[in-house]
């Protein structure tokens, strides 16, 4: 068996991938990981390796004899392959054993906030109704400040958005965090705006997920240094949504 693996280390790397890939997309969690619009890619291209790999599988030759003067250079090159054996069969071991989960706080405060992320073709939206406006996202929300701070616009405008509790520099604020992802988690860039809540690391805590309802104020009203919070009226953890991620 071990022979084996040594003989298929890449092809079985492949197909572990590309099985994982399917079991992602099967449980609605490859979203977690890639743009939605990539999925039916990826979903072909892990049938498709999946079937090479039998077919290679089935009609694999192997030379039971090595030519002569091959036999040492054979030799010198076991220790190379089992290490990389070894290396392959622990990244697919932890592949599978980690549960799907989304990019956390920590990888958000490795990144700027709200560079790169915004909306910046987004106007600020004239005559739109107060549940217009609740449907707009935290990147919508934050897309708006970076261009308009004047607390006046946003008097009666209803927020309702959905993201993860990050921690601010003030401690009565925390950061309402999404994700914008262009291709796949790895340039996924963090968009947050600020909810003044006195003594929520009691009832949340950092990556929870919250449904926040409320309404912008001035950060001086409210004893902040600058900016514009949101002050909840109500809010409440949530389940992760089925797409983490703002496209």
């Amino acid at each position: 068996m071990w022979s084996n693996l040594l003989r298929f280390r890449g092809a079985f790397a492949i197909v572990a991938l590309a099985v994982l890939s399917l079991t992602l997309a099967f449980d609605g969690t490859l979203a977690f990981y890639i743009h939605p619009r990539y999925n039916i890619f990826t979903i072909s291209m892990g049938i498709i390796a999946v079937g090479l790999a039998v077919v290679a599988s089935v009609f694999y030759r192997g030379e039971d004899h090595p030519p002569t003067g091959k036999h040492q250079h054979r030799q010198s090159t076991r220790t190379i392959e089992k290490f990389s054996a070894l290396l392959v069969t622990g990244f697919v071991v932890l592949a599978i054993l980690l549960p799907p989960t989304t990019l956390s706080s920590f990888t958000a405060t490795n990144r700027a906030f709200n560079e790169g992320a915004l909306n910046t073709e987004m106007q600020a939206p004239t005559g739109l109704s107060r549940e217009a406006f609740a449907l707009l996202t935290v990147r919508d929300w934050a897309s708006l400040i970076s261009q308009n701070q004047d607390p006046a616009f946003y008097r009666g405008k209803t927020v309702n958005a959905v993201g993860t509790v990050s921690a601010s520099d003030e401690r009565d604020v925390f950061l309402l965090t999404r994700f914008v992802v262009t291709c796949c988690a790895v340039d996924a860039q963090p968009v947050s705006i600020s909810v003044f809540l006195p003594g929520w690391q009691e009832d949340f805590a950092v990556d929870d997920w919250v449904l926040v309802g409320g309404g912008f104020q001035s950060a001086g009203l409210l004893g902040l240094s600058e900016g514009l919070a949101v002050v909840p009226t109500e809010i409440g953890k949530t389940e992760v949504p089925r797409e983490p991620y703002l496209f």
